[in-house]
């Protein structure tokens, strides 16, 4: 079994406005549906989670169901409200999950609900690496030089570059094992960490890579906006 979930509870106003960045257009579809329907759209899975602002879940429903997804997918998709941090709205989901047949031998997707370019090919390879490895991560090489300082005020260490990868999403997971390694985390450092695959390492294990893309972009700021309507535009040209 292979869950999909599309991760958008957080207030995403760095970009400025009033509405939350998941919910703008981009190519003139919303970038929450538009992330969704990489899934649908993979044929690789077979339920789907959208995780969104309590107060923006009937919304989401409402665009969902106005928008095109196949009939015998709709039944699949499930909207619900995430947490506060992103490793609240992780436990809230894997609890829901847990009602779902197979929940152990899940192979559960988590993906940045604002990352709307990812691709059928990192769907896959997400897919056959976690039911390998048990967890792994989307990446992509670092092109800059990177610099460690533990004040901000001055460089401790130089990496090298070989080293240095920049993670996007999805990152992937055993969904039975995720579950219980968070559970055996103590809260006060689940806390402190900023995704799934922080607790893998926490407690020693090895976490794939699997090669992202440079469209695959978090849209954050009004740049990465303007960036992506050139990707969408791009794309729409290659289509036909």
């Amino acid at each position: 079994m292979v869950t999909a979930a599309i991760l958008g509870a957080g207030k995403g106003l760095r970009l400025g406005g009033d509405t939350p960045k998941q919910f703008l257009s981009v190519g003139g579809e919303v970038i929450l549906l538009r992330s969704l329907r990489a899934f649908t759209e993979s044929g690789l899975c077979d339920r789907f989670y959208v995780l969104v602002p309590a107060d923006a879940v009937d919304m989401t429903r409402g665009l969902i169901a106005n928008a095109s997804f196949p009939d015998n997918l709709r039944p699949r998709i499930r909207v619900m409200a995430g947490g506060e941090s992103r490793g609240d709205t992780l436990l809230k989901l894997l609890e829901a999950m847990r009602a779902d047949p197979g929940f152990e031998e899940t192979v559960l997707l988590t993906h940045d609900a604002v990352r709307p370019f990812v691709t059928a090919r990192m769907i896959a390879d997400n897919i056959e690496a976690a039911g390998r490895y048990g967890a792994c991560n989307t990446c992509v090489p670092a092109v800059d030089t990177v610099f460690l300082s533990a004040d901000g005020r001055f460089i401790d260490s130089v990496p090298p570059r070989s080293t240095v990868f920049h993670a996007q999403t999805p990152q992937s997971f055993c969904a039975g094992e995720l579950y219980r390694l968070i559970r055996s985390t103590p809260p006060e450092v689940y806390e402190t960490l900023t995704d799934g695959c922080s607790v893998y390492t926490l407690h020693g294990r090895k976490v794939a890579m699997v090669q992202g893309s440079e469209d695959n972009i978090k849209i954050t700021y009004a740049e990465d906006l303007q960036k992506a309507e050139l990707i969408a535009a791009r794309r729409k040209e290659t289509q036909t």
